[in-house]
């Protein structure tokens, strides 16, 4: 079962996502680039408008309540000295924009690729066996280099491949539950004694295979955090870079305040967006670990298995027929327990990596998408269910069931 079913696994689980993601980075970037000289010209705009009033505010301050420090040294010296510095980088065109994604997104990707690489094994030649997409031609002119849209796709392909191995071990598990060597461990009693704990098993893989198909559907719509924070990062980048005029001077606070939640904040949630991709594939390693350790014969350690787990080559011939046929009911009930409380805790399991390394989940809009597809899938479910047993009792020629309630039949 797991060697006939595996090659299909790795044809469907693919990254659903990268083909969407790949498009609107593109289009994001492109946009963002041609218009950022227009950008660039309503911020020099709006910087004369902002010199005006707040010259006025200045003179009115220093009227209002007396002058107690230099004008110039509180008021002028800063915003003259931080608008040169500004206008000079606006002069750069889009180069600037690029230099500073070149600098923060993109080392933080390919960090966060080779460390989750690194953590299943895997490299980028293996993911890109296993998960085809590749991305498509790219113009080097936008605002996002070419190179940060392959790192985060590298990343949510790596984290593909770990829902391909999951389901795999899940294939494996249903096909060793009922493998002949198993059944006959104990002779003729042993197969009638533990008919009930392999149907368990088998029903434990069949979840596994489930569970992780459903979180694989969630995780192909986290992408779009990461294209909602990249999107508003690239259009309101000027405006950010205008806000840094008024820093360390006697100004609003509502100006600087606005300049950081355009500029920094927002890079840092493009960031946490990015490094929440990577979240799933620790998470899983723990989950892995763990359920190797039940299946390990005593002469192959957990590790290795969990290795074999880990890059998808795992079959039923791997798990360990001695474990299984030792492993009681309560055993089995006790490991069913424990995969769908980890499945159930995954959750918090990544909000404590994400704390651990200081990050902030941002994934709420992928969320909430993957929550109307899951709606959107059992409402397909379900009226398929309802249609299959019309036309079931269409031709079997038998009276659909009807609700209770009065009402006479024919005399």
């Amino acid at each position: 079962m797991d060697r006939f079913l595996g090659p299909f696994v790795d044809a469907t689980v693919q990254c659903w996502g990268c083909p969407v993601f790949d498009r609107l980075f593109q289009v994001i970037s492109g946009a963002a680039g041609a218009i950022y000289r227009q950008m660039v010209l309503f911020c020099i705009l709006l910087f004369c408008v902002f010199i005006a009033f707040y010259i006025l505010y200045a003179v009115w301050d220093n009227i209002k309540g007396g002058v107690k420090e230099p004008t110039y040294e509180t008021y002028f010296k800063p915003v003259l000295i931080n608008g040169l510095i500004v206008m000079s980088l606006f002069s750069l065109g889009v180069w600037f924009p690029r230099f500073i994604t070149s600098v923060t997104i993109e080392p933080i990707t390919e960090i966060t690729v080779l460390y989750t690489q690194s953590v299943i094994g895997q490299t980028k030649e293996s993911v890109n066996e296993k998960v085809t997409y590749h991305p498509r031609p790219m113009h080097d002119d936008g605002f996002y280099r070419p190179e940060l849209r392959d790192k985060i796709i590298m990343l949510i392909k790596t984290s593909v491949t770990q829902f391909q191995a999951m389901m795999k071990l899940g294939l494996a598990v249903m096909d060793r539950a009922f493998s002949w060597d198993v059944l006959m461990g104990n002779g003729l009693t042993g197969i009638l004694g533990n008919v009930l704990k392999h149907i368990i098993i088998f029903f434990m893989g069949l979840y596994l295979v489930y569970a992780f198909f459903k979180l694989f559907v969630k995780f192909s719509f986290f992408f779009i955090d990461s294209v909602v924070h990249l999107t508003f990062y690239a259009f309101f980048f000027p405006i950010s870079l205008l806000g840094f005029v008024f820093k360390n001077s006697k100004s609003a606070g509502w100006i600087t305040k606005l300049a950081d939640k355009l500029g920094p904040d927002m890079l840092k949630k493009v960031i946490n967006s990015i490094v929440t991709l990577a979240t799933a594939v620790i998470t899983y390693v723990i989950i892995m670990v763990i359920i190797a350790k039940f299946f390990a014969a005593q002469s192959t350690s957990g590790a290795e298995l969990a290795r074999a787990i880990m890059d998808g080559s795992i079959y039923s011939g791997d798990l360990s027929g001695d474990n299984l046929n030792m492993l009681t009911l309560a055993g089995c009930i006790v490991l069913v327990y424990l995969v769908t409380f980890l499945t159930a805790e995954i959750p918090k399991i990544t909000r404590m990596i994400t704390t651990t390394f200081g990050v902030d989940e941002e994934k709420e809009l992928g969320e909430a998408v993957a929550k109307d597809a899951e709606k959107f899938m059992e409402n397909a479910a379900n009226l398929g269910k309802n249609l299959g047993g019309k036309i079931m009792n269409a031709v079997t020629g038998k009276t659909p069931a009807t609700s209770g309630g009065g009402g006479g039949g024919a005399p």
